[in-house]
């Protein structure tokens, strides 16, 4: 056995401890662990390579990629190096440098189904859509049921308008180590296309998404007309009143009082209903319907408040996504660009928004209402209500819009260039909402030439 060997071997050993911190998480403590290693065990490569996932982990990405340069420099072979620093630069939207760092790995080992992944998502985020689309079949080819693999495929053919193809691969999220929700509890089969069975729809995800799936509900009636939908608690009343003619919603935190045949999470309808874009047709000018009642006092009372304006434009400015703009987008900033002579800002953000607004009007001198009868985040038929009083919405990509699309209300939507799937690319309208108009921020565009052009379409 040669000395490196005997090295690698007792390295082996003393990284114990690295690897029980790095499985809790305690990234810290499992950097002190390589840092002592590195006195004993001098330019290794395999200790940067560790030493840049815990960086990664930590989400010091700089530092990360400066770790595995080290580890390139002292192993040229050193594949794993190259392509966590590809998903290193990812993080930081340098995707051409991503692009290299992952066809290295590749090179230097055909079989890394990981770096061809990693291809995928880059090429993906630059729109060499063929690069992408081939990456991502040849991790599938290395590892078959490997459903990370599958559900990167998926949102790349969805992005590009292949439904058919993309709605099957897209079930693959229920086989990921990481579920975006939680399945129903059940014993009994999931509907394939049955006509004559009681059908239990249950909601995933989240609201927006629970929002967007439920256009669906009216064409899966002609399919199979016993229907009943679980969703979140805060949508049984909006839902009821807009589709209640054609089925029930109930809140997915109670039990059911009734009994069912066969079940199917919302978005799995998508591959029943939604293989061509003409089959969107149907629902994509507003499904929802608002209190009347409540929307007219609404704008009633906002009007009133300023009865010098006669419009009302509803403002979002937050994400709770990492997909939904480039930057995070300051409120006074937004409000400064807009810019919109005439209209009364409308807060249709949800969380913790005073000090935001109290700043724009101590700097700006600008009202923006907080309507204290809505809480934007807990009362969504409130919420509704107070978008269907506005003129017009603009948002960045949050549950705004899927409530804003849904009620048919006009929307400006400012988005990254690789944005949310749902969106798709290359284009400035939806298949899902005919009444938004998307504003793609590429990296060297400003803010202000966003808002040029919203301002120009609204004015």
């Amino acid at each position: 056995m040669t000395e490196k060997s005997n090295e690698l071997l007792n390295l082996d050993d003393e990284l114990e401890p690295f690897y029980k911190f790095f499985s809790e998480n305690n990234f810290i403590e499992a950097l002190s662990v390589l840092n002592n290693l590195e006195k004993n065990f001098q330019n290794n490569d395999f200790l940067y390579t560790l030493g840049g996932d815990c960086y990664s982990e930590l989400k010091q990405y700089d530092l990360a990629i400066n770790c595995y340069d080290e580890a390139i420099k002292l192993n040229t072979l050193n594949a794993e190096a190259y392509n966590n620093k590809a998903n290193a630069l990812e993080k930081i939207h340098k995707f051409d440098e991503a692009i290299i760092c992952a066809e290295s790995a590749i090179k230097i080992n055909p079989a890394f189904s990981l770096a061809f992944f990693n291809l995928g998502v880059n090429a993906m985020h630059q729109r060499l859509f063929d690069l992408s689309k081939k990456s991502f079949d040849m991790a599938i080819k290395l590892e078959p049921n490997f459903a990370k693999y599958q559900f990167a495929k998926s949102n790349l053919l969805l992005l590009i308008g292949d439904y058919k193809n993309g709605w099957k691969l897209f079930e693959s999220r229920w086989k990921l180590d990481k579920l975006f929700s939680p399945k129903l509890k059940t014993k009994l089969p999931i509907w394939t296309g049955s006509k004559n069975v009681r059908l239990l729809v249950w909601g995933e995800q989240g609201v927006g998404d629970q929002i967007m799936y439920s256009a669906l509900i009216p064409d899966l009636i002609n399919k199979c007309p016993d229907v009943s939908v679980m969703v979140d608690p805060r949508l049984v009343n909006l839902l009821n009143r807009s589709l209640g003619n054609l089925c029930t919603f109930y809140p997915d935190n109670e039990d059911l009082p009734f009994n069912y045949d066969e079940h199917i999470a919302i978005g799995s309808l998508c591959q029943y209903l939604r293989n061509e874009e003409k089959d969107f047709e149907n629902s994509r000018y507003g499904f929802l319907k608002d209190d009347n009642i409540k929307t007219s006092n609404f704008r009633k009372d906002i009007l009133a408040l300023k009865p010098e304006y006669n419009k009302l434009c509803g403002i979002s400015w937050k994400s709770s996504s990492s997909k939904g703009v480039l930057d995070k987008i300051l409120l006074k900033d937004f409000v400064q660009l807009l810019d919109l002579k005439g209209y009364i800002f409308v807060n249709l953000q949800y969380g913790d928004t005073e000090n935001e607004i109290k700043e724009v009007k101590d700097e700006l001198g600008i009202d923006i209402i907080s309507y204290q009868k809505v809480d934007n985040f807990n009362d969504i038929d409130g919420l509704t209500s107070l978008i269907q009083a506005c003129d017009t919405v603009v948002s960045v990509d949050n549950i705004t819009c899927q409530l804003t699309g849904s009620l048919g209300k006009e929307t400006h939507i400012i988005l990254n260039h690789n944005s949310w799937w749902g969106w798709m690319a290359n284009r400035t309208d939806s298949p899902w909402y005919d009444s938004v108009k998307l504003y793609r921020r590429d990296f060297n565009e400003s803010l202000s030439s966003v808002f040029k052009k919203i301002k120009r379409n609204i004015l």
